[in-house]
């Protein structure tokens, strides 16, 4: 079976969010497919099988499945259309742990179409270990079923975060977020991801992240698209838009490898 090696949320080949694409040719057993994740040890592998005229999608961490992958939906949806695997002119449609989702070409970008998601104004008490630990104010504190958020007065806080990954580990089940408003031309906001009990001390550029982030801003600013940065190493770029209970992802992705296993 083939397995694809994609940049998601990039243009530029070593940048944004890499993710393992395996095009499954029968069903696997979970523990494959955990083992699988964990040899690739990359953020995501997404596992992709046709059904009819619609696909399963999967997405697994090195350490786990997660509900929600965006980058990985990203690049999967990026080989099919680019590896003849599905014609470019009609949208594909996954069925995963969060639904249905969809996903469509939109010149040279695709666009996905992912549920919104609605974090909760949260009372830390620990406010001031919190601003030590990211070296700067804190706006408002949020959580999310297995998440929490911190929002930062100054953008440049996240730019410049540095964490403990012990200390981000005890704070909640997956990771925690963190983001702040700019609002110039290169960008509206700006956020990052620390996820060490996924395995994933930073990922470099999260779909899922700005499923939740999206209709936080759309609140606080009065709007419903945004232009986001991910402040990760690898950076990573992509254009958001909240339409009803709905978050549009559009983003580029690019091919760095692919190969075959024969197990």
């Amino acid at each position: 079976m083939k397995l694809f090696q994609i940049d998601a949320f990039t243009k530029e080949i070593f940048k944004g969010n890499p993710a393992a694409v395996c095009i499954l040719e029968e069903e696997r057993s979970d523990a494959w497919l955990q083992s699988l994740a964990k040899e690739n040890n990359l953020s995501e592998t997404a596992y992709v099988l046709r059904k009819g005229d619609r696909y399963s999608l999967r997405w697994f961490t090195p350490a786990k499945e997660v509900p929600l992958c965006g980058h990985a939906t990203l690049a999967s949806s990026f080989t099919l259309f680019s590896e003849g695997y599905h014609p470019q002119d009609t949208p594909i449609l996954f069925d995963t742990l969060s639904g249905e989702l969809k996903v469509s070409q939109d010149g040279d970008a695709l666009k996905m179409d992912f549920p919104a998601n609605y974090a909760e104004t949260f009372s830390y008490d620990n406010l001031a270990r919190a601003e030590e630990e990211f070296k700067g104010e804190i706006k408002e504190v949020l959580i999310y079923p297995d998440e929490m958020i911190f929002i930062f007065k100054d953008v440049n806080t996240v730019l410049n975060a540095a964490p403990n990954m012990g200390w981000i580990s005890t704070l909640a089940t997956n990771g925690v977020i963190v983001s702040g408003w700019l609002g110039g031309d290169d960008y509206d906001f700006a956020s990052r991801y620390f996820a060490p009990n996924l395995g994933i001390p930073e990922d470099p550029v999260t779909g899922f992240m700005h499923t939740i982030l999206t209709p936080y801003w759309a609140r606080k600013k009065s709007r419903n698209n945004f232009k986001a940065f991910q402040a990760s190493e690898r950076t990573g770029r992509l254009e958001t838009e909240l339409r009803g209970n709905r978050v549009v992802l559009k983003g580029n992705a690019v091919k760095v490898f692919e190969t075959e296993i024969n197990f």
